[in-house]
């Protein structure tokens, strides 16, 4: 950490960011997609819905268990009974 305090925090811009290289591997994968690509970016993106989940749980109790999560589903599981505030 560079910044002791959050008010002297820079918040990084594009031109802050180092060059990278982009590489091809040559692989022939009958399993994958075409020309043997495979994915790499999905990973950071599955923890997201989860994580608005539990914020969503640990600011007013209900647990939503399944997508999308709307203000509405969370109206609804505000209205059903504290024993079972669990809403799919």
């Amino acid at each position: 950490m560079v910044t002791r305090v959050l008010r002297d925090y820079h918040v990084p811009r594009f031109a802050d960011v180092p060059r990278t290289e982009v590489s091809f591997a040559d692989t022939r994968d009958r399993l994958m997609g075409p020309l043997g690509a495979k994915p790499m970016s999905e990973s950071p993106f599955n923890p997201v819905a989860p994580a608005l989940a539990n914020a969503i749980r640990d600011a007013t109790g209900v647990r939503l268990t399944s997508l999308p999560l709307t203000r509405d589903r969370v109206w609804l599981g505000l209205a059903v009974a504290p024993a079972s505030r669990s809403l799919r």
